[in-house]
């Protein structure tokens, strides 16, 4: 079902997906490190701490590519795979 509105609707999934997953991953890595030191905060304050010593977007996206890349692959091998349904002869005695 290879068609540009459901290639662009992929890549607007795989874009959505690999970014939440992205930043899940990140603040979570942060919140541990904080944790080590001796700090329990949430994700967002591990964010925003993290956030004001390193550059954190340039960190955070350069693992983001790989994985929007598997994600699009994958949500192509889909399309490919899925056949739309076959349209069923009209049976209603109508001739």
């Amino acid at each position: 079902m290879f068609n540009l509105f459901n290639s662009i609707k992929a890549v607007i999934i795989c874009a959505v997906i690999s970014g939440i997953y992205t930043l899940y991953i990140s603040t979570r890595s942060f919140q541990e490190q904080l944790a080590g030191e001796g700090m329990e905060v949430g994700k967002i304050e591990a964010l925003m701490h993290y956030s004001t010593l390193i550059d954190v977007w340039s960190r955070m996206l350069s693992g983001w590519i790989p994985l929007f890349a598997i994600c699009l692959v994958s949500c192509f091998l889909l399309m490919a795979w899925i056949r739309p349904p076959e349209h069923t002869k009209n049976t209603h005695g109508a001739t």
